[in-house]
């Protein structure tokens, strides 16, 4: 009989994730306030930019993840992750004026990003069995860890108005520096799990890890130069895309019958979370802006930053986790547990509806022309509740479905589709662009109405076919495994 306590290990995990996102999204709340800000980028630039970056920071777990499974292991791939993103937060703090170094800034919190990300969670998996009735409720406490850093990341916003642009990227490079202390404390409750590092020989691991590092300085120089040249990424990103998709499917085809069966319908659960990330980032591109320029952020007499609103769906996570969990634990020990293709529909369908409640707020301003922030967490609730029905989900379906020899790389493309969803978001934010500053408010109220009546469209025809798509996917791959 399995014991319900949960590993001693998740606590320093969860721990961990907590102050690598707390970076993660000090940097992610403020990037697109700091480019119209701090360099005068039009709305359009800034979001092409921000979709290459977060497309590039969640693409970066995938050749992470191969990294780790194959070379370095986990355990060294997150403590080189975690030192990479630490110096790229302080690289940006320095970087006023001076775009090379935030380019450059940017480019090393994406490659430390790859070598983070995909591995932590990794370790995670390890910590269970396939059928372990306690995986998804532990994968949702982590996911609560991830969100608590989330949480305290929106009180940046205050000390960028007490301190500055640079106190706020400071902080984040302390929070990384943090979470590596707290994993490296941590690692004697990891010596006991089996089969989550690859031994490499030892007279080859010395000269191997010398070329990792200079392919890492190597892919920053490369990346901060497509970071400055659109065209290009917007071409190469969804060309990789393709070539991408096709090494999957051949991966697929490979595998044994039962494999099979499960790698195929992980790929369908990573393709339909593109969909849900690239509206959900929203909260990043367009609502960041709409919320800086368009709601009332004086409650009860305080200012409010922009970027304790972000919080608020960190906020609805906490509150919201330990009932998830609690929930998915009791069906799943009365086999009522619904399948994940149910969970991401639903959550597709969520994360349309806090849209329109975004777009019905945009008829109800106040004498001031401002939007009550009521609507604002009303709307975030029910965007958080989709998150919380795809993501944690999707992290423990990446380690249930994929075979055991490729977990570490699937959880790298699960976080490449977070990426791919980054790229369309910063495309689909662009519905949203306001020409100029001397735009008037009325004319701002129609364009974001009509940006997030959109996506709640996208969101709604994609459940939709979602729903159809998993009755086809059931038959042929009963037809493929017979």
């Amino acid at each position: 009989m399995q014991t319900q306590r949960q590993p001693t290990a998740l606590p320093f995990l969860f721990l961990t994730e907590m102050w690598e996102r707390f970076g993660f999204y000090v940097v992610q709340g403020l990037l697109v306030l700091y480019m119209t800000k701090a360099f005068g980028f039009s709305d359009s630039d800034s979001y092409t930019i921000m979709g290459v970056f977060s497309a590039l920071a969640y693409i970066a777990p995938f050749p992470g993840g191969i990294i780790a499974d194959r070379l370095l292991g986990f355990k060294t791939a997150v403590v080189w992750g975690g030192i990479l993103l630490s110096a790229g937060y302080a690289m940006l703090a320095l970087s006023i004026n001076w775009q090379y170094a935030f380019y450059g800034s940017l480019a090393t919190i994406i490659v430390g990003n790859g070598l983070f990300k995909p591995n932590v969670s990794s370790l995670l998996g390890s910590l269970y069995t396939p059928d372990d009735p306690r995986r998804e409720s532990g994968f949702t406490i982590f996911y609560i860890g991830i969100n608590l850093g989330v949480l305290l990341s929106g009180g940046s916003g205050y000390i960028k108005e007490c301190f500055g642009w640079q106190a706020s990227f400071g902080l984040a490079s302390l929070g990384l520096i943090i979470g590596l202390l707290t994993f490296c404390y941590g690692l004697k409750h990891l010596t006991a799990i089996k089969n989550v590092t690859y031994q490499v020989p030892q007279y080859a691991s010395k000269l191997t890890k010398i070329s990792i590092v200079i392919g890492c300085l190597i892919a920053i120089v490369l990346i901060s130069a497509l970071l400055q040249n659109q065209l290009l990424a917007k071409w190469l990103l969804p060309s990789a895309g393709i070539v991408l998709l096709i090494f999957l499917l051949l991966t697929a085809m490979r595998q044994a019958p039962a494999d099979r069966k499960n790698l195929f319908s992980l790929i369908a659960l990573i393709l339909s979370s593109i969909i849900f990330w690239m509206i959900f980032l929203q909260l990043f591109f367009s609502a960041n802006l709409f919320i800086d320029r368009l709601v009332d952020k004086t409650i009860l007499g305080f200012h409010i930053p922009t970027t304790v609103f972000y919080a608020l769906e960190s906020v609805f996570v906490i509150l919201l986790g330990p009932v998830y969990a609690w929930s998915w634990h009791v069906l799943s020990q009365n086999q009522r547990n619904p399948a994940p293709f149910n969970k991401f529909i639903l959550a597709i369908m969520l994360v349309g509806l806090g849209f329109l409640i975004l777009a019905l707020s945009t008829y109800f301003p106040n004498a001031n022309h401002l939007i009550n922030p009521l609507w604002i967490a009303c709307s975030y609730l029910f965007i958080t509740m989709g998150e919380m029905l795809l993501s944690p989900i999707g992290l423990s379906a990446v380690t249930t479905l994929a075979p055991r020899h490729l977990v570490g790389m699937m959880m790298g493309i699960w976080f490449v589709a977070t990426g791919f969803g980054g790229q369309f978001a910063g495309l689909l934010a662009k519905i949203s662009a306001v020409p100029d500053a001397a735009t008037g408010i009325d004319r701002q109220f129609a364009i974001y109405r009509t940006a997030f009546l959109d996506y709640t469209w996208i969101a709604v025809g994609v459940a939709i076919g979602l729903f159809a798509l998993q009755f086809i996917l059931k038959k042929w791959l009963a037809g493929k495994t017979k």
